[in-house]
């Protein structure tokens, strides 16, 4: 609970979530995943009014999940990533896992549908993108499945694998990639640190092609001191004097902050400051890898 912003942000979202669902208004896909900072705070607090708005949420994505709005399509994958690491999350917490089957049929025709015949080969910035989102709703989902139901878990882990060797099997493909938005690259970075955090995929392997994507030079040496001017450059841009707030009050400046911060969360998590090396994994559903995912969800 160190982090003062992204704790108010939760309190936030979790108020407005409490006053939807009493009122029975509709819930943007996109709220669902605020399930995570739910079960984050519950887990910080022991507050049962937590566990109570997760339950409620829980119960609304029932219905959801159950309507044609959540049939999986290629316009839909992104919006997966908002539910899904809850619903899993969920269901191996307080729902005896119920749900697995549910959860595998989704990646598993998510997965089909993005490797479709017409798309192989394709190198649009669309395409590339779907494909990047559904590859962060499974690495994040796969923290929170349980290991136990190993056939299920394991599901999810080859689809995770094998989605990164597609995106990432050429020179043409790492081109296309590096050169998307960088809201977009910040996502496929993430994507390769937590899998490889996580032990799902090779670090030799993909260290260097995250590292790249974090748009850092080969040359320089990440150590405490390039952390530092990170650091100031995110100071300088979100001073909070009358002046610079009508500075950055436009789209564009705060995305662009909004990037610089994730930037940053994304060395200091993943990136040791004396070497490129990924730190050692922590419980998939410990605290600090759940306040990892909101604070992803908060910077996206």
């Amino acid at each position: 609970m160190k982090n003062g912003e992204t704790v108010e942000n939760l309190l936030f979202l979790t108020e407005k979530l409490k006053k939807d669902l009493e009122s029975g208004a509709k819930i943007p896909v996109s709220d669902y995943s605020i399930g995570q900072a739910c079960i984050y705070l519950y887990d910080e607090t022991g507050n049962d009014d937590y566990r109570k708005l997760a339950d409620s949420l829980h119960e609304r994505l029932i219905g959801f999940l159950g309507t044609d709005e959540s049939s999986i399509s290629l316009s839909g994958i992104k919006d997966m990533c908002f539910y899904m690491p809850f619903y899993t999350d969920y269901e191996t917490r307080w729902n005896k896992k119920n749900g697995y089957n549910d959860i595998c049929d989704r990646f598993r025709s998510a997965f089909e549908l993005i490797r479709d015949d017409d798309l192989n080969g394709a190198y649009c910035s669309e395409i590339i993108t779907n494909k990047i989102f559904f590859l962060k709703t499974v690495v994040e989902s796969l923290c929170y499945m349980s290991i136990q139901i190993y056939e299920d878990y394991r599901l999810l882990e080859d689809i995770l694998r094998q989605g990164i060797r597609e995106l990432f099997f050429d020179l043409r493909s790492i081109d296309k990639i590096c050169g998307l938005e960088d809201d977009v690259k910040m996502c496929a970075c993430y994507v390769l640190l937590m899998g490889i955090k996580e032990g799902h995929i090779d670090a030799e392997k993909y260290e260097g092609l995250a590292i790249r994507l974090l748009n850092i030079d080969a040359d320089e040496d990440l150590d405490t001191t390039f952390q530092d001017h990170i650091d100031e450059d995110l100071k300088t841009n979100i001073e909070t004097d009358a002046d610079l707030k009508e500075d950055i009050d436009s789209d564009s400046e705060l995305k662009k902050i909004s990037l610089m911060k994730m930037r940053s969360f994304l060395i200091k998590e993943f990136i040791n400051d004396d070497s490129i090396g990924i730190k050692p994994s922590e419980s998939p559903c410990s605290p600090n890898v759940r306040k990892l995912m909101i604070d992803a969800y908060i910077m996206m």
